[in-house]
């Protein structure tokens, strides 16, 4: 006879499978659905969230939950119960709390307008028309803040668009916490900007699409890949969609003119999948196989893309299979000025091309205008012009079109706002949980050298993907580093690094 837990289990598990069905459509409108189809994509998602939905909040769920655990209080009622399926069932309840809150009118409508706006938001990022997307991005504004109405909040009503991605995340601990960070960063930008710029040119060689494809291949292979599990296309904006351990879905996207792009968004997109790919797959359905944060999951995308893919003893053993793929834009390039090419500090207008040094502060202008959007201070139509002074004040630059300003990034279409924020915290995570593993690994670095990256992947899956939410986030970094998050460890990391690469002077 079932357990009450394993009753519980099959429920999340038939839930969990649908809302992989929704994540594959998701998928396919951001690869292969033909431009015309997305009347009836849009359709398909509605239907599809307002199911996934109604089964997250039924009565046979609660039934189910409420058999286990008090759903007003959090008390168990099981004492049969393992430590990690009481933190499975502490993440139910989290989860099933909020989604009854949502009526499920709601959910539709959230999820057909993104549709929507995703799709023109493609058009408009092309053509550089935020007028023609500003409509849809009224609707996604005013839709978020009723979701932050609905879900409520104690101190800001972006703290409850924040908790969907970092749960226990609140603005109150995020501006101070970054104005910590814009200091030290805003001022080794400066001392990096009068030294003389690194030599950089051969990075923008045109490259071939599909050779930095094929290329991309051998570092997810590398990285522990397997086509059987796993698939690499394009889109317009790199992500991973992990449907399921055994089936991780990541894209790129290639500039024939920029194959450092492509190769950046591979290991990053790469980190994301190999969470996926070392969960728990023993608690499928449950929340032990799932990824703890947003916050930690991208700690794992910048650990591999930049503490790792940045490095220069990754590229002792990679830079000669480039040449040798490469060799009319590389064959004559020295090691040591590919490595300082790639790691070259210049302020600039993406986001996903930027700098370790000026990174968080693309961060920290989205930030800012999400929370202003949120409570209300911020009209959409302001946002071009108000997107354009907070670059100019943190980063010196201004955009010349929108595409390249406001409509870079996908995820205010998504009605993904409150989601930016986790993009910095993942860099404090990554930084922090790596020099714990430094402490387990002092050779990392002759290891890499000569190609072997199995043991760090190891490391990860035994310290951080295997738990899946067992942990709270501020749980996991204290049982992996010792200490409470900080951005002291980052700001170390990152003047450490700088200093000996511009031959900049302590101060």
């Amino acid at each position: 006879m079932a357990s009450a837990y394993d009753k519980l289990l099959t429920l999340s598990k038939a839930i969990t499978l649908m809302s992989s069905v929704e994540g594959l459509l998701d998928w396919d409108q951001e690869t292969y659905m033909p431009k015309d189809a997305i009347e009836i994509r849009s359709l398909q998602i509605e239907l599809l969230a307002s199911l996934v939905h109604r089964q997250r909040t039924s009565k046979a769920f609660a039934k189910a939950l409420s058999a286990l655990i008090d759903i007003e209080t959090g008390e168990v009622n099981d004492d049969r119960l393992t430590s990690a399926q009481i933190a499975a069932l502490r993440e139910w309840r989290r989860d099933f709390q909020k989604a009854v809150k949502l009526p499920n009118v709601f959910v539709k409508q959230f999820a057909k307008t993104i549709s929507t706006a995703c799709h023109v938001w493609k058009t408009a990022k092309e053509h550089n028309d935020f007028k023609a997307f500003a409509p849809h991005l009224e609707k996604v504004v005013s839709l978020s803040r009723k979701k932050a109405d609905i879900l409520g909040f104690k101190e800001h009503p972006y703290d409850a668009l924040l908790d969907l991605y970092e749960p226990e995340m609140k603005a109150s601990i995020l501006t101070p916490l970054f104005s910590k960070l814009k200091l030290p960063l805003t001022q080794l930008l400066k001392d990096i900007n009068v030294k003389t710029p690194f030599f950089e040119d051969f990075l923008y060689r045109h490259c071939p699409r599909h050779k930095q494809l094929e290329f991309s291949h051998k570092i997810l292979h590398k990285m522990g890949f397997h086509p059987s599990t796993s698939r690499l296309d394009t889109s317009a904006h790199p992500f991973c969609n992990g449907l399921h351990p055994k089936d991780t879905r990541m894209t790129t996207k290639v500039h024939p003119e920029n194959i450092m792009s492509c190769i950046g968004a591979v290991l990053h997109e790469g980190g994301h999948g190999l969470y996926n790919m070392n969960l728990n797959l023993e608690h499928y359905g449950s929340p032990l196989c799932q990824q703890v944060s947003l916050g930690i999951d991208e700690s794992q995308s910048r650990w591999w893309e930049t503490l790792i893919g940045q490095s220069y003893f990754f590229w002792q053993y990679f830079f000669p299979l480039l040449q040798e793929e490469f060799p009319e834009q590389f064959g004559g390039i020295p090691l040591e000025d590919f490595h300082r090419a790639i790691n070259a500090v210049k302020p600039g207008f993406i986001r996903i091309e930027a700098d370790e040094v000026t990174y968080n502060l693309h961060i920290i202008v989205r930030f800012e205008l999400e929370k202003a959007l949120i409570e209300g201070s911020l009209k959409v139509k302001d946002i071009p012009d108000a997107w354009n002074d907070k670059m100019r004040e943190y980063l010196g630059v201004s955009p010349e079109f929108d595409g390249q300003g406001c409509l870079q990034d996908i995820h205010w279409s998504l009605g993904f706002i409150g989601y930016f924020p986790t993009y910095t915290l993942g860099n404090l995570y990554s930084v922090q949980f790596f020099t714990t593993f430094e402490k387990v690994h002092p050779n990392w670095k002759e290891h890499i050298s000569q190609g072997s990256l199995d043991f760090i992947r190891d490391w990860l899956k035994e310290n951080i993907h295997k738990y899946g939410r067992q942990y709270t986030p501020s749980e996991l970094c204290q049982k992996v580093t010792g200490k409470s998050l900080s951005e002291e460890p980052y700001v170390h990391y990152l003047k450490k690094k700088y200093s000996a690469l511009y031959h900049l002077t302590a101060g």
